[in-house]
């Protein structure tokens, strides 16, 4: 397998984190949903299905990140977890926001209150 391009999976105890490496501009690259599957498959993995979207690394992004947030919100809600989003700029804040995925998960300042709030 390759080197992750936009995201990478750092596992946290009882909590997967994925970390948003660079900008998501679109899903119809082979390399983006390759990535995403391979998220999903992670979480089918786990004996817990807590995740946290952390959004350190880049400043923006498209709606085609929120359809790969939605992707892996699915998979996490049918195993009745939990998805916490961390470290929004502004403008990362202002689309989840207008998307109403606000109301979906929680959004956090920082990684460790969003860890803090997963365990």
């Amino acid at each position: 397998m390759s080197l992750p391009l936009y995201f990478r999976c750092v596992d946290d105890g009882s909590v997967l984190v994925v970390e948003v490496v660079r900008p998501v501009g679109s899903l119809a690259e082979e390399a983006v949903m390759q990535e995403l599957d391979g998220i999903v498959a992670a979480l089918a993995q786990r004996t817990t299905c807590k995740v946290l979207i952390d959004f350190k690394q880049t400043a923006y992004f498209g709606s085609s990140l929120l359809e790969g947030l939605r992707l892996i919100w699915t998979k996490v809600e049918e195993r009745e977890g939990r998805m916490v989003l961390c470290n929004l700029s502004p403008v990362g804040k202002e689309i989840v926001q207008l998307a109403k995925f606000d109301t979906l998960w929680p959004i956090c300042e920082t990684r460790a209150e969003a860890l803090t709030l997963l365990k």
